[in-house]
């Protein structure tokens, strides 16, 4: 036998008496998984570090008209803001969002009167869009126009969402006259 052959063999037997011995065994068991998720459509109206502080989350208050608001470059006297416009880089309040469906629409209605006029033709709202908890980009819900009449307000996304929807406000006060009125905007979440 030459020494390459009588190498080879070497190292086969070398190789074969290595490997897992005959006695080792494997065994395997498995764990189903099953989860039931109920569908959820939650909707409160909360604040955070960037919002205003004026009133509470489930009140938007306007005080001052836009031009009596000192530090801002254009002040507008048609309009009264909420918050004001001064206070740059604010929302008056988040919706606080799970909706867990395969889509979710957000929707606004307003109820009331000011002046003779219908609260909803003269109450527009800014939405700042969909976002993520944690993130500083919204996923999905701005517009290219700033502010919209609250009461057409909607926002949709075909995936499950939670986190928070900031809000700010805007009230045209041009054909209204002096006084305090009232009305209700409430918020729905459908979920499906």
């Amino acid at each position: 036998m030459n020494r390459t052959r009588l190498a080879r063999l070497s190292l086969a037997i070398i190789f074969a008496l290595n490997a897992s011995p005959v006695w080792a065994a494997t065994s395997t068991a498995n764990a189903t998984v099953s989860a039931q998720v109920p569908l959820r459509a939650e909707l409160t109206l909360t604040r955070d570090t960037n919002s205003d502080t004026v009133g509470s989350p489930t009140q938007i208050i306007f005080q001052t008209p836009d031009d009596k608001d000192s530090g801002v470059a254009q002040p507008n006297a048609n309009f009264m803001y909420a918050p004001i416009r001064s206070k740059t880089g604010k929302n008056y309040h988040l919706a606080s969002i799970i909706a867990n469906g395969s889509s979710m629409t957000l929707t606004a209605d307003v109820t009331g009167t000011a002046g003779g006029k219908q609260l909803s033709q003269i109450l527009s709202t800014f939405c700042g869009g969909f976002f993520t908890t944690g993130s500083s980009q919204p996923v999905a819900g701005t517009k290219s126009n700033d502010w919209e009449p609250l009461d057409t307000f909607q926002r949709s996304l075909n995936q499950p969402f939670s986190g928070i929807v900031p809000f700010n406000y805007r009230l045209d006060i041009s054909t209204v006259g002096a006084g305090t009125y009232s009305g209700t905007v409430t918020f729905t979440l459908t979920s499906n």
